[in-house]
């Protein structure tokens, strides 16, 4: 067995180890070694005492090493002391033989190692969940069973491994630790050191060499999910919406959308710490099954492939329904009219009042559908629903979408069912009795589309009376000024209407309309009686009978008179004449 060892002035030797077989055990002294270090790095220095126990007689110690060496050597009656400035062998045995009252052999072999380690890279990073494995290679070091490597993860031991062959002086056979785990992102940021340490006996290790790496890690497992794929109607704006759950870092993972390789506007948001969600605005122009595409990936890691979700929306033409009513007289037939003219898919077209379905029809393109109505008045501020239905085969699916319109028909009609209410009692012709200072409201209600314009007539224009539409007359004060008959007038453009009460104020002293036209009637006649009396005792009454006439101018002649026969029948009486 060769070696070699370099002499303070730089030259090589090769030289035999001598194999000292202990050929009598001898008692009574001891043989020991000392090597400086007691591990050796290749190229370095080596100091090697070896010295016995034996004082008397005179030892003789022999140190031979391979032939052709000469180390700087000390030595006394009990030791010699070998220096080499710089080993470059892997094998290096220490004999020394010691012969003192009997002879005896001790025999010393050096660990001798370099600094070379590695590691191998693991990718750039590594997805959680999936397996991975660290592989780190010792440096050389003889005998081999001497090196052990350690796999630690931050400063916890995860795995060690040593080698109990002691192997070849002149081969390089590397210890290999291969570490096998599965990635997670509590691995992110994450160092694993390995440790190259050799036994240097009694239980002692020295470390020699060390090599660290730091993981990235991630969390991709799903890919991305569209979270609405119901059909779109062409040219209308609407929100496509994809999300990434389950994903480390979320503040790296990028999300597009496009649509015929176009990228589309859209932004990000983060619901929680490993969901990222994509919104775009997309107004589709063409109708039709229409691809678009969501891609997810980490931009800052190519090495993890991106991942995507592909769909086909139904884009679809679908007008909005029309319903059309003229405003209308009562009385008049009038046709409701409910129409759609473009459509995709299978249309239903339902004409509805309330949720009574008058008409529904079915088409595949555009359709109109009417309803001929009879307007009466209480048919008024009645709802009429246009509701269109198209069904769109999606598979595996049949998609239904509803539009609708509403309309209130306008019924136009003269005033009409005019009512009086007195102090909140509705009135129905007869006369109504009020207290004498009682305050008295009366109100007026019409029907009538447009709205009709109520108008109080006051029989009396008396005071304390107050007109305040709408349709409202109070009395704050009643007195028999106040009686009479109050009529109210409704009118609107296509007609007038009109309501009246009679209003009694009680509690005055009245004289009825008989009794005072017969006192008058009395008085007038009595009146005239007087007159005429006095004046015939002033211009005096004749018995006119054949007059003659006279020469007085006050005393009218007998052509100037009649004779006045209150007898008709022939029969003679005396006659008055003035």
């Amino acid at each position: 067995m060769d070696f070699s060892l370099t002499s303070a002035d730089g030259s090589s030797f090769f030289f035999a180890v001598l194999i000292f077989t202990v050929t009598k055990n001898v008692v009574g002294f001891e043989v020991l070694i000392d090597t400086n270090p007691p591990v050796l790095e290749f190229g370095d220095s080596l100091k090697i005492n070896c010295s016995t126990t034996c004082a008397f007689p005179k030892p003789l110690i022999t140190v031979e090493y391979k032939s052709g060496t000469d180390p700087i050597r000390n030595s006394s009656d009990n030791w010699i002391a070998d220096f080499f400035p710089s080993v470059k062998a892997w094998d290096i045995s220490v004999p020394c033989y010691v012969n003192c009252k009997g002879a005896k052999t001790a025999n010393k072999v050096i660990t001798v190692y370099n600094r070379e380690i590695s590691i191998t890279s693991p990718p750039e990073v590594l997805e959680a969940n999936r397996a991975y494995s660290l592989e780190c290679i010792g440096p050389r070091v003889y005998p081999n069973n001497k090196l052990i490597l350690t796999w630690l993860r931050g400063s916890e031991i995860v795995q060690s491994n040593s080698t109990g062959e002691q192997g070849y002086p002149d081969e390089d056979k590397r210890l290999r630790n291969v570490f096998s785990f599965t990635a997670s992102v509590s691995d992110d940021g994450q160092v694993y050191t390995c440790l190259a340490e050799v036994d240097s006996g009694s239980s002692d290790r020295k470390l020699i060499a060390n090599s660290s790496v730091t993981l990235q890690t991630c969390s991709f497992m799903d890919p991305p999910r569209i979270l609405d794929k119901r059909p779109i109607e062409v040219k209308r704006e609407t929100t496509l919406t994809c999300e990434v759950s389950n994903v480390y870092p979320a503040e790296k993972m990028r999300v597009r959308w496009s649509q015929d390789g176009k990228e589309l506007n859209s932004t990000t948001t983060r619901p929680n710490s490993n969901t990222v969600r994509e919104t775009a605005a997309w107004t589709p122009q063409v109708s039709g099954l229409t691809e678009v595409v969501c891609t997810a990936d980490f931009e800052e890691y190519p090495s993890v492939p991106p991942k995507n979700n592909t769909i086909f929306i139904m884009v679809y033409v679908f007008s909005e329904p029309e319903i059309q009513v003229p405003v209308t007289l009562v009385g008049n037939r009038v046709n409701i009219t409910c129409s759609v003219f473009n459509v995709s898919g299978q249309l239903q077209l339902r004409l509805k009042n309330g949720s009574d379905v008058l008409v529904n029809e079915l088409s595949n393109t555009g359709l109109t559908i009417y309803h001929t109505l009879d307007v009466q008045a209480q048919l008024d501020k009645q709802q009429y629903i246009c509701e269109a239905e198209m069904k769109l085969q999606v598979q595996p699916m049949t998609s239904s979408i509803v539009k609708k319109q509403v309309i209130t028909l306008q019924v136009l009609s003269k005033p009409g069912d005019t009512t009086i209410s007195v102090n909140n009692k509705t009135v129905s012709g007869f006369p109504v009795n009020v207290s004498k200072g009682d305050e008295v409201t009366l109100i007026c209600n019409s029907n009538g589309n447009p709205t009709p314009t109520l108008k109080w007539e006051d029989p009396g224009n008396g005071s304390n009376v107050e007109i305040a539409p709408p349709g409202i007359l109070r009395i704050s004060h009643t007195t028999s000024g106040h009686q009479g008959i109050y009529k109210c007038t409704a009118t609107n453009p296509y007609g007038i209407d009109e309501k009246e009460v009679d209003i009694r104020v009680t509690g005055e002293t009245c004289i009825p309309g008989v009794v005072m036209a017969g006192i008058l009637s009395f008085i007038i006649i009595t009146a005239f009686i007087l007159y005429w009396k006095c004046r015939g005792h002033k211009r005096g009454l004749y018995k006119v009978y054949k007059a003659k006439p006279n020469n007085n101018p006050q005393i009218p002649n007998g052509s100037e008179h009649l004779e006045l026969d209150p007898y008709p029948d022939g029969k003679t009486t005396n006659g008055f004449y003035k």
